[in-house]
């Protein structure tokens, strides 16, 4: 399990004291639920599963961003094929922030996964930092809960001045014991610099049906 970081007292306070802010970022959050729920209504389709945890992921990390740079504090996303989470940097670690609902471990449908993506993106510009940024050693696994306590590395960073790195992240069906998905259907979540997120889907075998739009 993580550790709870310990966190210098200007960013305390930080935290502390965005109680109107963070109120807002609620009321932000909200208004992405009720879309979602407004959209499936009535609805159980695997695409529509899919298109919900879009929605939901980017709703989710866009607030993070606004939280970011509101408070003046660094947050990473780490991501497994069936969860992720945002941390947040101490100076020192990657760890939870306590009594933030916004960074707890975000679980999928048994049926969903995700596929993150960090190269061979449509960028121009070099990448604007790395993880030396943050002075820890590289760490190929990127366990959310684990035995040993070891250092949780993020792949993808959101900086409090805005700048996040370039993603995409796919959520695809996968097939299980229940449930065996008749076509190869996508939603694909993109940032690039920073935020708002790309949203496109449902994408089969990569691709955009005619007809369908990607705007959200």
């Amino acid at each position: 399990m993580i550790n709870k970081g310990r966190y210098f007292g200007n960013q305390r306070s930080n935290i502390k004291g965005f109680t109107l802010i963070e109120v807002m970022l609620v009321i932000a959050l909200l208004g992405v639920m009720v879309t979602i729920v407004q959209f499936n209504f009535g609805s159980n389709r695997p695409e529509d599963v899919l298109k919900e945890q879009s929605l939901k992921f980017a709703g989710i990390f866009e607030i993070a961003a606004e939280y970011s740079m509101l408070n003046n504090l660094e947050l990473g996303l780490v991501v497994e094929k069936n969860q992720y989470q945002l941390l947040a940097y101490d100076g020192e670690n990657w760890s939870e922030i306590p009594d933030n609902k916004m960074f707890t471990v975000f679980q999928l449908p048994q049926r969903v996964e995700i596929v993150l993506q960090l190269e061979d993106l449509p960028i121009e510009q070099p990448q604007i930092y790395d993880a030396s940024t943050f002075n820890l050693e590289d760490d190929d696994d990127f366990t959310i809960e684990d035995e040993e306590e070891k250092k949780v590395i993020p792949q993808v960073y959101i900086l409090s001045g805005g700048d996040i790195t370039p993603f995409s992240l796919s959520f695809k069906l996968v097939e299980n014991e229940y449930f065996e998905p008749e076509e190869d259907i996508t939603y694909r979540v993109t940032g690039l610099y920073n935020t708002p997120l790309k949203i496109e889907g449902p994408l089969i075998d990569g691709r955009l049906p005619e007809g369908f739009s990607d705007d959200y």
